[in-house]
C-alpha cells in the first residue's frame, strides 16, 4: 500500500486551496487530504457546498464569481490562509485558472494541467489521434461539417450510430446562444433519425462527431503522473451508469492490476506521448465476449469515481500535493483494496428508469437485468465491500446535509 508520510506537526502542515466543492469529487479530495495532514480551504458555488460541510474542510466560501472575480478571490483566500497549492476540479474552471496561471504562480502553486496539455485531452478528435499513436482502438468517427455533407455520405455509415461533441467546452456556448440543450450522446439507429439529430445543429453550424456503435462496459484505467514517471495507478469498471445507458458512475467495482495489463500499458504509452503530468483518466468500452477495448477520452482532471480509488487505499489527491507540490517520494502501489462504490441518487434513479420508464432509454441494445438490479440495490446496505460516495460514518454531515438540501427541494415542489 501507500506509505509516504503526512507532515508530522501541525506548522509542517501545508495548506491547500480547492476550487469546486460541490460535488463528490471535491468531498473525497477533502477527505483525502485532511486524513493526509493537509488543512484545506474550499470554494464552492453555494454555502451549502458538499464538501464544506466535510470535518476536513476547515474553512469554506462561497465562490466570488468568475474569471476577474473569481482570481481576486483566490488570492486573497491565499493571502489570508497562507495557502501554498491550488487545486480545482471542473475543465470549464482549470480552463479559467489557465488563462491566469502567470498571475497566480506569484501568490500560489497551480498544481493543474496546463493550457496546452488540457487542449490535448478536451478535444476529442486530437485526442483519438494520439490515442491510434499508442496502438489504441478508437471508434471509427466522421466529423460532418455540413447536412449536405451527411446526404452525400449516408450510404457509407453503418447503424447504430453515437453522436457526441468532440469538444463540449468550446461549443457549450454557442448551443447556449442558440437555446439548444447540450445532449451528451444521442443515438440513431436509421438514416432518418441522424439527420433529424444532426439537423437541430444547423443554426449553429456545428455538429456533433458521429461514432460507430461501441458494446461493452465502462473501464476507466486512473494514474498519476511526474516528468513522465507512472507514480500510481488504478482501474475500475463502471457497473450502472446514470442515464443507465451511459453517464455517470453510479456504481462501480475496484479492478486488481494483474487484469487489463496490456491495455494498461497502451495507456501508459499515450500518457507519455501527451507529456503529461499530474492526475489522469484513460476511458475505454470494453467488449468482454470479443475482448476488445474502444478508447473513448483522456478525463485530465479529478474523475467522478474518485471516492472507489479514495476508499480503496489509493490516495491520488494527497500523492499529487506531496509529489508534484512538495517533491516527496512515495513508494510504488502493489495492491489496494476490493470495493464497489455506490453514488446512492442516481443508482436510484437507474433503478426507477429500469422499473417504470425503460421507454426513455435512448440507447437501443442497451439490455438491462431488473430483477437483479432490484435484488442488489435491496440487498446493498448489507454487503461489507460497499462504500458510497457521499456517506461515510466518520464524516457524517455532507450526508445529512445534502439529504436536507434534497427533502427542501421536495417540499417546494408539493408548495407548488
Amino acid at each position: 500500500m501507500i506509505s509516504y508520510m503526512p507532515p508530522k506537526s501541525p506548522e509542517e502542515c501545508p495548506t491547500v486551496l480547492l476550487l469546486g466543492t460541490d460535488t463528490p469529487i471535491g468531498l473525497a479530495i477533502v477527505r483525502d487530504l485532511g486524513r493526509a495532514g493537509y488543512r484545506v480551504i474550499g470554494i464552492g458555488h453555494t454555502e451549502r457546498a458538499l464538501a464544506g460541510k466535510s470535518r476536513y474542510c476547515s474553512a469554506h466560501y462561497v465562490r466570488a464569481g468568475r474569471n476577474e472575480a473569481l482570481i481576486l478571490q483566490i488570492e486573497q483566500l491565499a493571502a489570508e490562509h497562507d495557502a501554498r497549492f491550488l487545486m480545482a476540479i471542473s475543465e470549464g474552471d482549470l480552463l479559467t485558472l489557465n488563462r491566469f496561471r502567470d498571475r497566480l504562480e506569484e501568490s500560489i502553486i497551480p498544481l493543474l494541467p496546463t493550457a496546452d496539455m488540457l487542449t490535448k485531452v478536451l478535444d476529442k478528435n486530437i485526442c483519438q489521434d494520439y490515442a491510434e499513436q499508442a496502438g489504441i482502438r478508437t471508434p471509427k468517427t466522421r466529423q460532418f461539417t455540413s447536412l449536405d455533407e451527411v446526404q452525400s455520405n449516408l450510404g457509407q455509415l453503418s447503424y447504430p450510430l453515437v453522436l457526441k461533441w468532440g469538444d463540449p467546452n468550446a461549443v457549450a456556448p454557442l448551443l447556449e446562444d442558440a437555446g439548444l440543450d447540450m445532449v451528451k450522446t444521442g443515438y440513431a439507429r436509421t438514416a432518418e433519425e441522424l439527420l433529424g439529430q444532426l439537423a437541430v445543429y444547423e443554426p449553429v453550424g456545428h455538429y456533433p462527431m458521429v461514432q460507430e456503435y461501441c458494446p461493452g462496459f465502462g473501464l476507466g484505467q486512473m494514474f498519476l503522473v511526474r516528468d513522465g514517471r507512472i507514480l500510481m495507478e488504478f482501474q475500475h469498471e463502471r457497473l450502472h451508469e446514470w442515464p443507465p445507458e451511459g453517464g455517470v458512475s453510479s456504481l462501480c467495482a475496484s479492478v486488481p492490476l494483474d487484469q487489463h495489463v496490456e491495455i494498461r500499458e497502451k495507456s501508459r504509452s499515450l500518457l507519455e506521448k501527451l507529456n503529461w503530468n499530474g492526475v489522469a483518466m484513460v476511458e475505454y468500452r470494453f467488449h468482454p465476449a470479443s475482448g476488445t477495448y474502444y478508447f473513448m477520452e483522456i478525463n485530465g482532471r479529478f474523475w467522478g469515481s474518485l471516492p472507489l480509488a479514495t476508499a480503496a487505499g489509493v490516495p491520488f489527491p494527497s500523492a499529487l500535493v506531496a509529489c508534484c507540490g512538495e517533491g516527496r517520494e512515495i513508494s510504488e502501489l502493489s495492491d489496494y483494496k476490493a470495493l464497489k462504490c455506490c453514488f446512492l441518487i442516481p443508482e436510484t434513479k437507474r433503478l426507477m428508469r429500469l422499473l417504470v420508464q425503460k421507454n426513455r432509454i435512448r440507447d437501443p441494445f442497451y439490455r438491462p437485468d431488473t430483477l437483479r438490479s432490484l435484488l442488489g440495490y435491496i440487498a446493498a446496505p448489507f454487503r461489507p465491500d460497499l462504500c458510497y460516495y457521499i456517506f461515510q460514518w466518520r464524516d457524517p454531515k455532507p450526508f445529512f446535509s445534502d439529504l436536507g438540501g434534497m427533502l427542501l427541494k421536495f417540499a417546494r415542489l408539493l408548495r407548488r
